[in-house]
Parts: C-alpha cells; structure tokens; sequence
C-alpha cells in the first residue's frame, strides 16, 4: 500500500503519532494506550497508523516448526522506523472455558516468548498471542504444546474451530457443540488443513445449539446449527400460569412471530403453533421457557458459503440440508465434501461463498455430492450445451409470483 497523499515528513509523523496516543491517555477512564504501553507491543507504529487514517501493517509469513503460512505483519515502507507484529493463533478450549492454571501457563508463556499481550476472545475463535520477534517462535510452539494446546489456523487454511458454550453452560442447546468441536480438532484430515495453507483462501468452520446461533455459524463457509422439525411443544398449563402471573403475554408472542404461526385462543386459554410455518426464531420459546420448548425431533442444519468477507460481499450461508445429533462423523465427511470442488476450481482469493455464487447453489450440490435429509434438488437439469445459468422452474415461479404481488401492491 503506497504512502497516503498528505502525510507529513518522518520526524513531524512520529511527533504527530505521539501527541494522538498522548491524547488517548487521558481521561479518568482506563487508557488502552497506556495498557498496551506496559507490553512490548510496537505500540507507535499504532500511532502513525491513527494520523495516516490507513493500516500502517502490510502483510509477511513466518516459518515455524512443523507449520507454514503463520501470518505475521511488518510495517509499511513510510512508516518511520519500521517494525513487525508476529502472532500465533492458538488452539482454543470448547466452549472457551478456561481453567486458571491453564490461563497462567499461557501467561507465562506470553511473558517469556511474547509481548505480554494476549487476545483470549476474539471473534476469529482463537486465542490470539504475540511474539517478542521471529527467533523465538519455534520455542513458543514447544512451549504451547507442552501444556496441551497447539497452534495453527492462519492463511489460506482451516482457521480455528469456534463453538457456541452448548450444553454446558445453556439450556437452549440442541446438540452436543462441544463434542462436535473435539471430534472435528481430533479428525486428521482436520488438522492438516488447520496446520498447512493450501486453499483458495481461508475457510471457517462454526458450531451453534440453537437458532439463535451465539457461535455466528450462519456466517462460516460451514456451519452446523441446531434446530428441530415442526412446531415447538407447548405445555399449555404452565404457559397459563405464567400468563397470569404477567410473566407472558401472549398477544406479543402472536405479533412477534415472524411467520405468522402462533395463534392465541382466549376462550380455551390455548396457543396454537403451526410447525409447517415456524421458522424457529426462538422468539416464542425466549419468551416463554420453559413452558414453551424446541420439538423433540433434533436436527442439526447445515449451512454453507457464509462469510462477512469475499469477493462479492458479506453473505449467510445456503441451507444444504439436515444431520442428526449424533451424526458428527459424517459431518466431518460433508464438510470435506463441501470443501472438495471449491479447493479444485475455485481461483485464488475467492471464498466459499464466491464460489457457490458463480456455480449456483443446485450445480455445487451436485458436484460436491452432498445428499442429505432434506437436501435442495434439482428441479430441472440444463444441457451441457448452455454456458450460461438459469434458475431452476420453481425459484423463477416464485420470482414471478412476488413480483405479480409487487405490482398488484404499485397499482394499490
């Protein structure tokens, strides 16, 4: 990245850096200034990057023991001084629980080999640590390992596996995340690909219980989410105890549903949910658990191509179809399914997402051969001979259908 236009002279730039992180120490409020001051981060090069108004960090590698690709920072060329910012991405714990002495031996890794600075939650899923310098990056690895942790995830790779808390902790969760978080760290194939960079770039695996999805899976280029089939169990009196004791109201849960399938019936005192039309926002159930409850049928939906980056944009993932709770193994399987035709055509840089964007939801299915409960089909099968795509007969009747509203709506 070349020098912004405007930028003062080298000697005027470091003053000028220097009175922005000045002012950024003041107050009676707790400065990250001065708490990154108190660690070996290269805390000025932040401050010429605060006058420049742009990243002072352009992108490096550093080679490190049994791993390729680990990313590193280095200043840009008009940044005075220079100077590096080397980070590990290390394995987290499911769910994030951390036990202290764990926590401590982490910390006294950072201070040995590192900076000082430890990101512990952050929304890559790793922690993240600092290095004093690339020389020791070999030892810090050792170092890690020793205690039962490891580190990888950087680059065009499986970057770390991120999991919602599940069953520990949350009363919601409909399958086990955390087990499904170990499984897929244990699976080897897993691993290679989170230690050795070799894709069109980064690809996100992501666990949520729920629909309310806390793990941001919806977001992942896989993800795997709680749900259930049909309509959510009532328990009919306790919801009326809990509508005479003003805890519920159940004319808001009629509002607040999105589709439209609660109905309240103030004669029998009896709410009605229909199943063909939830679409399990968890609104209901939030509001009234536990007298009203997921379905007893578990599933675990599996959403592909999410990300908030990539070549066209931030994007929710496509739904492919569902896995049964206790079906991790062929999660793992689906999940290398999925990756298998991206990896062998998509060009450098685009992510998942993209990829399905310029094949088409319906012609990656199948070339990825993914066959799932309740996968997408193909409603009609175009000829070789067509280089261009089309929507299958039923999306277009659907296109064709809300736009006939959309005009009867104009015409209103």
């Amino acid at each position: 990245m070349a020098a912004p236009p405007g930028l003062p002279p080298p000697e005027k730039l470091l003053e000028k850096a220097d009175e922005y992180l000045a002012e950024l120490e003041k107050g009676p409020w707790p400065s990250h200034v001065s708490e990154l001051k108190k660690t070996g981060y290269p805390v000025r090069v932040y401050g010429v990057g605060l006058v420049a108004r742009k990243s002072p960090w352009g992108p490096s590698a550093v080679k490190a023991k049994r791993l390729t690709g680990v990313l590193a920072r280095i200043a840009r060329d008009w940044v005075p001084g220079g100077g590096e910012e080397v980070h590990f991405r290390v394995f987290h714990t499911p769910g994030k629980f951390l036990p202290t002495d764990y926590l401590r031996k982490i910390i006294q890794i950072s201070r040995e080999y590192g900076v000082g600075l430890i990101e512990a939650v952050g929304q890559t899923g790793a922690m993240v640590i600092n290095l004093k310098s690339k020389d020791v990056g070999d030892k810090m690895i050792d170092a890690l390992r020793e205690i039962g942790t490891d580190v990888g995830g950087s680059g065009d790779a499986i970057r770390e596996i991120t999991g919602c808390v599940g069953p520990a902790l949350c009363e919601f969760a409909l399958y086990d995340t955390l087990n499904w978080l170990v499984a897929f760290r244990k699976d080897k194939r897993v691993h290679d690909a989170t230690a050795v960079p070799g894709f069109p770039y980064k690809f996100k695996i992501k666990f949520s219980g729920c629909p309310m999805d806390c793990a941001r899976a919806n977001r992942a280029d896989i993800g795997f989410i709680g749900v259930w089939k049909g309509a959510p169990e009532v328990d009919q009196e306790l919801l009326r105890k809990k509508i005479e004791n003003g805890e519920v109201d159940p004319e808001k849960l009629v509002a607040n549903c999105p589709s439209g399938a609660i109905s309240w019936d103030p004669v029998k005192k009896e709410l009605k949910i229909d199943g063909t039309r939830c679409k399990k926002s968890m609104h209901c159930i939030r509001a009234a658990f536990p007298a009203i409850k997921p379905g007893k049928e578990r599933r675990v939906a599996v959403v592909v191509g999410g990300g908030s980056k990539g070549r066209y944009g931030p994007k929710l993932g496509w739904f492919i179809g569902f896995l049964k709770p206790d079906e991790v193994d062929k999660a793992i399987d689906v999940t290398f399914k999925v990756i298998k035709p991206w990896d062998e055509e998509a060009q450098a840089k685009y992510r998942l997402g993209d990829y399905i964007l310029m094949e088409g939801l319906y012609r990656f299915i199948e070339k990825a051969g993914i066959s799932l409960e309740d996968t997408p089909k193909y409603v009609e099968k175009l000829p070789d001979n067509v280089p261009y795509r089309v929507l299958p007969e039923e999306e277009r009747k659907k296109f064709a259908e809300f736009a006939e509203k959309v005009k009867q709506l104009v015409r209103v």
